[in-house]
């Protein structure tokens, strides 16, 4: 990955992705604010409620996590369907699509080449951990670690990274938690980004999110993805 293209193009992202969620809380407050004066009727405006969930949705593909967006924006459309009455249908029917994400998660799921789970140094530098009905700890080092994704399908993953080395100024970690979880351990100059989207699930980070040092750059690690039914724990 080439770190001009990092530099360029995260910044504007995040931007998108704050500007999605922040204009989304505004309405909200000012919709509440005006209904409590009597000005506007909230039940009426409530019914537009899965558009939350569309918006959640595009700030993560503005984020590249185009699995959770995808997710969110499909779960955002299918109750707008439902509170319109253009498409009746119980929540326990969804429950079977769990595992078609799933599956298309597998599918579909980014496979980088040759990886090296020792003390020795990982040429590709790009993470690829599967944990599905199992799963243990692993120690990736690489002196040109580029990000990559960890999966744990009724499961779990422990994956120490704390003697890599980041090709760039920023390197991401798509995760996905299904009836599972992980920890990922990092280095102490490591400032960890969290933008998981948990769905009855939890993340928990404990990681040292050093100031940075003036004309330096600082190695920021972003982890992103989707926990239904599980945690993620990121600590040094």
């Amino acid at each position: 990955m080439d770190t001009r293209d990092i530099r360029d193009t995260s910044p504007r992202h995040d931007t998108l992705s704050r500007l999605v969620i922040g204009l989304a809380l505004i309405a909200g407050g000012l919709l509440f604010t005006l209904d409590n004066f009597g000005v506007v009727e909230v039940g009426d405006v409530w019914r537009f409620w899965p558009l939350v969930l569309v918006a959640l949705g595009l700030a993560k593909f503005a984020n590249r996590s185009f699995f959770a967006g995808t997710i969110l924006v499909a779960l955002g459309t299918l109750f707008f369907l439902r509170t319109f009455g253009l498409l009746d249908f119980h929540l326990r029917y969804l429950f079977p699509l769990i595992f078609v994400l799933i599956g298309l998660r597998i599918v579909f799921a980014h496979r980088p080449g040759r990886r090296t789970w020792d003390a020795s140094t990982n040429p590709g530098g790009t993470l690829n951990e599967w944990a599905v009905f199992g799963g243990g700890e692993r120690r990736f080092v690489s002196a040109d670690f580029r990000g990559g994704q960890a999966n744990a399908v009724f499961g779990g993953f422990n994956i120490d990274l704390r003697e890599s080395k980041m090709a760039s100024d920023r390197a991401t970690i798509d995760v996905f938690c299904f009836c599972g979880g992980g920890e990922l351990r990092v280095p102490e100059d490591w400032n960890v980004i969290l933008k998981v989207v948990p769905i009855f699930g939890g993340t928990d980070d404990k990681s040292r999110h050093a100031a940075a040092v003036p004309g330096t750059s600082q190695k920021e690690l972003l982890v992103t993805g989707f926990i239904l039914f599980g945690g993620l724990g990121i600590k040094n």
